[in-house]
């Protein structure tokens, strides 16, 4: 399977930003001549950390103040977020003596090759068996993002303040697709301030609120195997879920401010090899259809500290999360509409 750096960008960018041509080999659809079991254990070794890494992002930004919004009042926001994968998720060491059929060109017991967030050249061949036939390929590659190890995304956030002391927040890109990859994302957090909604609170000198919000990408990619591995109706389908459950607070002053939160955040991915896939050899043919699903989940404690500066119309904030990937965003917010 051939994707470029652009393809990539797609799934990890909401509003692409850049775009690199850079083609690199994504071929994990050859581990099927280990058999389902085995190529799903290993494609979810590949994808775990792009996995990881979007559900972090996609809780990422959705605040820059425990203060709410007067009912009616209109924000809207470019979020832009980046989730630094640890180093140790680039790429994954295998035990090849756990894997039936499976040797490495040259000779060796454990190897370490790139997920797909990991280098874009690998220097390990392998070597399967079936049906008494040798199988050569190439360990799947990673799109070099290395050099950073920031694995980025972007929204357009709109929130609007509510009676009641609350407020609600949209995120919102609709499903395009360009060639061959269709991306799209939704979202909603809502938000009530306590320190309106508590007469004996109203005159500290703090804002503090509570956030709920959800976040969901849907994405996938059309494609033809080659190789030895062949067949029809090709795709990866794609969606990741992201929940987040936080503590705000922030400072009232009329310019400059700092914001915080404690919060748990849980997310689930996954990630379908669906259509069908024929392999030939000169005993039997096998055929695989929808062969496997690779899920994936996150789950944990985190919390943030930022700044804001209010610029008449505008506010800009940083903030950055301490989490299982942690998180630095950036907001520029223009209020279109005022309360009266």
């Amino acid at each position: 399977m051939k994707l470029s750096f652009k393809k990539i960008f797609l799934f990890l960018v909401i509003i692409p930003a850049v775009s690199l041509e850079a083609q690199n080999d994504f071929d994990f659809n050859n581990y099927l001549v280990l058999g389902v079991e085995s190529a799903e254990e290993l494609a979810s070794l590949y994808l775990e950390p792009l996995s990881e890494g979007l559900l972090y992002g996609l809780i990422g930004g959705w605040n820059n103040s425990a203060e709410v919004k007067k009912a009616w009042e209109l924000d809207i926001s470019l979020v832009a977020n980046g989730s630094f994968v640890p180093s140790e998720k680039l790429s994954k060491e295998i035990d090849i003596s756990s894997i039936d059929n499976l040797e490495v060109l040259g000779g060796a017991n454990r190897v370490r090759i790139p997920t797909i967030l990991g280098a874009t050249e690998s220097e390990v061949t392998f070597v399967a068996t079936l049906n008494g036939e040798e199988f050569v390929f190439d360990a799947p590659t990673g799109i070099g993002l290395f050099s950073t190890n920031l694995l980025p995304n972007a929204f357009l956030q709109a929130s609007l303040g509510l009676p009641f002391n609350s407020e609600l927040s949209f995120r919102f890109f609709p499903k395009l697709k360009v060639e061959g990859v269709a991306l799209g994302v939704f979202g909603f957090g809502l938000k009530h301030e306590v320190t309106k909604s508590v007469q004996s609170m109203e005159k500290w000198p703090l804002h503090i609120s509570l956030f709920g919000a959800f976040t969901r990408l849907d994405a996938d990619y059309d494609f033809q195997a080659d190789g030895f591995v062949t067949g029809n109706s090709q795709k990866v389908d794609v969606y990741l879920n992201s929940w987040l459950m936080e503590t705000l607070i922030s400072t009232k002053f009329p310019v400059w401010n700092v914001y915080g939160s404690l919060g748990y955040a849980n997310g689930k991915s996954n990630y379908a090899l669906l259509g069908t896939y024929t392999i030939v050899t000169e005993q039997e043919t096998f055929n695989f259809v929808d062969p496997f699903d690779v899920q994936g989940e996150i789950s944990g404690f985190r919390t943030s500290l930022g700044t804001t500066v209010r610029l008449n119309r505008f506010k800009i904030n940083l903030d950055y999360t301490f989490q299982g990937f942690n998180n630095l965003a950036l907001g520029i917010n223009y209020n279109i509409l005022k309360a009266k």
